[in-house]
Parts: C-alpha cells; sequence; structure tokens
C-alpha cells in the first residue's frame, strides 16, 4: 500500500473499517437461518465455484494479455442473490468464499484484492438494507412495487461499489479524468448489465432454488464472449509487429487526452518519431531484420516513456507520441530518453542467408510540438512536430526539434 498517497490509504483503511463494522452489525442482528437457507446457501456457492472453474481459463487469458475495453465482472450474479435471500451471515460467508476463489487468478497486491473485495461487500450489504428496510420477500409473488425496491436493491450495489472505486481513483492521482473516476460509459454499461442478470437471479433462485446450477454455462460462455470481443477489439487497435497502438488506435485515444487537456486548460505535447536510414537494415539484412529491429523500437518506446504516454506506429519507420500535461521542455527530455535508448540498441537478428547478426548503432530525428488551453488541436500539433522532424533531418539527423 506503500504506492497510494497518504490520503488514498486512510480513504482505503476508512472504507474497509466502516465494511467490517457494517457487516458484522448485520450478522449479529439479521435473523436465524431456515432449511430453505441451507440449500440455497450450499447451491449459490456451488455454482460460484463451477462458474469460476470453467471460466478461469478465460480470466487468465483476459489478464496476460492485458486487454483493453469492457471487463464484465459477473461474480456479482452469485452475490446479489445471497443477500437478497439468504441470512447475512450466509451471505457474506459466501461472498467470501468466491472471492477466496477468484484471487489466485486475480493477479492483483493483496491489498487492493482486499479493498476491492470490501467494496463488493458494502455495496452487498447495502442491496441488502434496501430489502430489508422495505420489507419484501421474494419468496412470494412479488408486485409491481416490490419488483422496483428489488431494482433498486441492484442499484445499491451498482453505486455503491462504483463510490469505492471512484474515491481510491481520485485520491491517488492529482490529474485523474473523469472517466477514469466515474469509469467509462462501456465500462458502466457492462456493470449495469451484470447487476440486471443479478436480479434475475436472485427471482430464479427464490422460486427454484436449483436455478443457478442452470446459469453456470450461460455466464462461462459469456466471459468467454466477453474476451473474444476485447482480444478483437485490440487487434484492431494494435501494430502487429511492435504491439504498440496502430494510427486507429492512437488517434482515438489522442482524442481523449486532446478533450481533457482543453477542458483542464493543461499542456499537452506530441512527438513524431523517425528511424534514419530504416530502409538500409531490409536493403542489408532483410525484412525479417528490420521486423527485429522494429520490435526492439517499440520495447525502447515503452521503457522510456512514462505512465499515461500514448506510443503508437504509424507504419514503416515512424512511431508517435502524446506526451499527456507536459510542455515542450518536459517532451524534450522524454525524447532525449527515446532518442538515446535507441541509440543503444543491440538487436539480435539473421541476414538474408539465415546467418545471425547484430544490428546496432540506430538513429533517430525527432520532432516535438507542444500546446495548451482550448485551442489545442491534435491535428495542427501533428503537423507541428512533422515540420520539426522534417527540419531535424535536413540539419543532419540524429537530433530532436521542438516546432516554433
Amino acid at each position: 500500500m506503500t504506492d497510494l498517497p497518504p490520503s488514498a490509504r486512510a480513504y482505503v483503511l476508512a472504507f474497509e473499517a466502516i465494511t467490517v463494522a457494517t457487516a458484522a452489525w448485520a450478522m449479529l442482528t439479521d435473523a436465524p437461518p431456515v432449511t430453505l437457507d441451507w440449500y440455497r446457501f450450499a447451491v449459490l456457492v456451488a455454482a460460484g465455484a463451477a462458474h469460476r472453474w470453467l471460466s478461469r481459463r478465460t480470466e487468465e487469458t483476459r489478464r496476460d494479455q492485458a486487454a483493453g475495453g469492457p471487463h464484465m465482472d459477473t461474480s456479482v450474479v452469485w452475490i446479489l442473490p445471497g443477500m437478497v435471500l439468504l441470512p447475512a451471515w450466509m451471505a457474506v460467508a459466501a461472498l467470501i468464499l468466491l472471492r477466496v476463489q477468484l484471487y489466485p487468478v486475480a493477479r492483483r497486491p493483496l491489498y487492493r484484492y482486499t479493498f476491492g473485495t470490501a467494496g463488493i461487500l458494502l455495496a452487498a450489504l447495502a442491496s441488502m438494507a434496501v430489502m430489508r428496510l422495505a420489507g419484501v420477500s421474494v419468496d412470494n409473488a412479488i408486485g409491481v412495487g416490490d419488483g422496483l425496491f428489488l431494482a433498486g436493491a441492484g442499484v445499491a450495489y451498482f453505486l455503491v461499489n462504483a463510490f469505492a472505486i471512484a474515491g481510491v481513483i481520485a485520491l491517488s492521482s492529482a490529474h485523474a479524468t473523469w472517466e477514469a473516476i466515474a469509469g467509462s460509459r462501456r465500462d458502466n454499461l457492462g456493470g449495469a448489465v451484470m447487476v440486471c442478470l443479478a436480479v434475475i437471479a436472485a427471482l430464479a433462485t427464490a422460486h427454484a432454488w436449483l436455478a443457478p446450477l442452470i446459469l453456470v454455462p450461460l455466464l462461462a460462455a459469456l466471459d468467454w464472449g466477453a474476451l473474444q470481443i476485447e482480444t478483437a477489439r485490440g487487434d484492431a487497435r494494435t501494430d502487429h509487429k511492435t504491439q504498440l497502438l496502430n494510427s486507429l488506435g492512437w488517434h482515438e485515444e489522442a482524442g481523449r487526452e486532446v478533450d481533457r487537456a482543453r477542458r483542464l486548460s493543461g499542456p499537452l505535447a506530441v512527438a513524431v518519431i523517425d528511424l534514419d536510414h530504416f530502409k538500409q537494415v531490409n536493403d542489408t539484412w532483410g525484412h525479417p531484420a528490420g521486423d527485429a529491429v522494429l520490435r526492439a523500437v517499440g520495447a525502447v518506446l515503452r521503457e522510456t516513456t512514462r505512465h499515461g504516454d500514448l506510443v503508437g506506429r504509424f507504419g514503416g519507420e515512424e512511431f508517435v507520441l502524446l506526451l499527456p500535461d507536459t510542455d515542450a521542455a518536459a517532451a524534450m527530455s522524454v525524447a532525449e530518453r527515446v532518442r538515446r535508448g535507441i541509440a543503444d540498441l543491440h538487436v539480435p537478428a539473421t541476414d538474408k542467408r539465415g546467418r545471425p547478426v547484430t544490428i546496432g548503432g540506430r538513429t533517430t530525428s525527432i520532432g516535438i510540438a507542444a500546446g495548451s488551453g482550448p485551442a489545442t488541436d491534435l491535428d495542427a500539433l501533428l503537423r507541428a512536430a512533422d515540420a520539426a522532424l522534417y527540419e531535424a533531418k535536413q540539419q543532419g539527423r540524429d537530433r530532436i526539434r521542438v516546432a516554433g
């Protein structure tokens, strides 16, 4: 937790303390279980375990690929029915058992996973409070009013969980965007869909306690389908040789950063990078050797840029950076790290006859343009940076120039 600012650490600890106290109070004051509760508890735990087992490869693949885009957390489908139907201690126990099963594939620091569990638990207890205070029982036929309260329980879950995550993001970064804090429209839509499925699962479980087992293959298929969508979307936005953003992906994300810079009147810089005499690599050693150099340059760009910088390849030997919250002087520092990193490369490859070679001594020309305020325009910055790059190449290459 040492990587969090003091205010964020205090928020996390306070949130977890409130969650523990709320859960303890709910478990001590709720009604004791009856026989049907034990059946429902067993089937919800079993269904959650089966779902996790069937989807474990999908989850591992998703995290290995670090795929972007929406990821729908389907665990709410097992958590919300427990909160609506079971005594508090049973519902909390089912939630903890589910989270323990998920931890091996979560690949997050323990403190982050613990906080995530606290956020989900407090959200689930909020949904339970809505049902208990309204006096609604889904065991009987429910009317329109009761259905609205059940929907309200789902909304309470969604909002409290979103608040938990938004708070720690807002306190962890002084420059967090509204989308980062509140989540993108796509992320929120995915979460809302899962809450709706959880409400349906609660109704089904109330009237047929074996119903959760029928939902297991459906949710496993949904996890797999979501991964395919994420992968396809990532493929459409990624350059396969370097694993950087391609032109389409870079422009999408850069457009959002420019909009943010306009709203906040903050600085922003663009750098266009060109590998000097790259055609000689292909002509001398062949295209496989050229591809090896491009991959190595992509790795250098990832290592020498900062978290939040957008790195893309526009094709051929041209790369581009967007540097948020960065003026021209700071952009020069980033560009110099990139230039030196590429100059220090020694890339193992093979020549046209398959013999091993090591390619080094590559130089780079970089053009930079910076702007700030409501008038910031991405196309204008790209044109200015490209003109600065042309100036650098005219002056002998292996150098950095800043536009105007």
